[in-house]
């Protein structure tokens, strides 16, 4: 397989992912990649690819290319509490897209104002089937040139059997905007410390857990009831660890206001550069309660 080449989707200043100002992009919770500071006002796509979901607030959006390359591009940073404000979507799930062409439309002035952060996050959200063998980072860059180039690791096509009992659990989800990235980041982190292979069932639809593209393109919301299976030797635990992690809310349950750390805004500087950060204290929240059904098969 050639090397795929992953152009920018932004025009801006293109950083490392340590710059974003959220551990769950700058601890590859969600995969490996780089953030782009935008200047301009519209998401491009950065290769040939289809459009696996468009988060309902408009924020996010996830591609699969040809190659099997996941892809995440969040525009900001809890920008999904915005509801939609800000955001044009001009493409659906299902899509074909090429590279270049506009994804998602934004107010980039209304993002500045209002959400804790501009700098947009670009992820490979596989990274145990894809390598970034060469990334651009500390320059501005414009949309359509080259930001990443990633190469398909060894054995990447190689997929674990898991064998054993299954258990299920149903539980209705409280958090407040459903399973966008954060969340998303959060239940594979976590099922990454357990061997059994976990999904979440919405709809007759799932997705496997370790995999936040997945996660998001069942577009699971506020009071949704959701199946979590679990399959393997420590299945139970695993089941108990992710549901638990639901239902706790992760400090975005419904009827509360979130704890968060001191919000961020990054604004980039004229001529290029980093951006000036500016730090807002924010307001806690009081969580609500949720309720649960349990069943083993």
């Amino acid at each position: 397989m050639k090397p795929l080449i992953l152009t920018s989707p932004l025009q801006g200043w293109a950083s490392p992912l340590e710059a974003v100002p959220d551990p769950v992009f700058a601890e590859r919770m969600m995969g490996d990649g780089i953030a782009v500071d935008p200047t301009g006002d519209c998401l491009h796509a950065p290769c040939d690819a289809t459009v696996l979901s468009v988060h309902a607030s408009g924020h996010a959006i996830t591609l699969r290319t040809a190659e099997g390359a996941e892809l995440l591009m969040h525009i900001g940073l809890d920008t999904v509490a915005l509801g939609g404000r800000g955001f044009s979507p001009c493409v659906a799930k299902g899509a074909s897209v090429q590279r270049g062409d506009p994804l998602i439309r934004f107010d980039l002035d209304l993002l500045v104002c209002e959400a804790r952060a501009v700098i947009t996050p670009v992820i490979v959200t596989n990274p145990e089937r894809f390598t970034i063998v060469r990334r651009e980072t500390g320059k501005l860059v414009g949309v359509g040139e080259a930001l990443m180039t990633l190469e398909p690791r060894d054995g990447a096509a190689d997929v674990a059997i898991v064998e054993g009992d299954t258990v299920r659990r149903t539980i209705v989800v409280p958090l407040v905007h459903g399973i966008h990235a954060r969340p998303a980041a959060r239940i594979g982190e976590i099922a990454r410390k357990f061997v059994s292979e976990v999904k979440i069932t919405k709809d007759e639809r799932d997705g496997n857990v370790r995999s936040p593209v997945a996660l998001m393109a069942l577009g699971i919301k506020l009071g949704d009831e959701i199946t979590i299976a679990a399959t393997g030797p420590d299945a139970a635990d695993a089941l108990a660890a992710i549901g638990d992690l639901i239902l706790g809310g992760m400090g975005e349950k419904a009827g509360s206001a979130p704890t968060a750390p001191a919000a961020t805004s990054v604004f980039p500087r004229e001529g290029g550069g980093p951006g000036a950060t500016y730090t807002i204290a924010c307001d806690s929240w009081t969580p609500a309660l949720a309720g649960e059904q349990v069943g083993r098969t």
